[in-house]
């Protein structure tokens, strides 16, 4: 059972984006793989606070956040 797992910025995450990403990775395995694994392949897409982010051991600073959704 393949499972591809993405966690993205949770303003990033929408219906849409969830869906065009959980087509787009399995066929992406699949065309990498097989097939066959398409039936049974997991995507789970999670969206997280930026807040609750941090890089090189420090948490992401308030004032460099991502911009957010347009």
């Amino acid at each position: 059972m393949p499972l591809i797992r993405v966690e993205l910025f949770d303003y990033r995450v929408n219906e849409e984006t969830s869906a065009k990403l959980i087509a787009g990775l399995t066929d992406a395995l699949c065309e990498a793989t097989h097939e066959a694994l398409r039936d049974h392949t997991w995507v789970i897409v999670e969206g997280h606070d930026p807040k609750n982010w941090g890089l090189g051991g420090k948490p992401w600073p308030v004032g460099e956040m991502p911009p957010g959704p347009a």
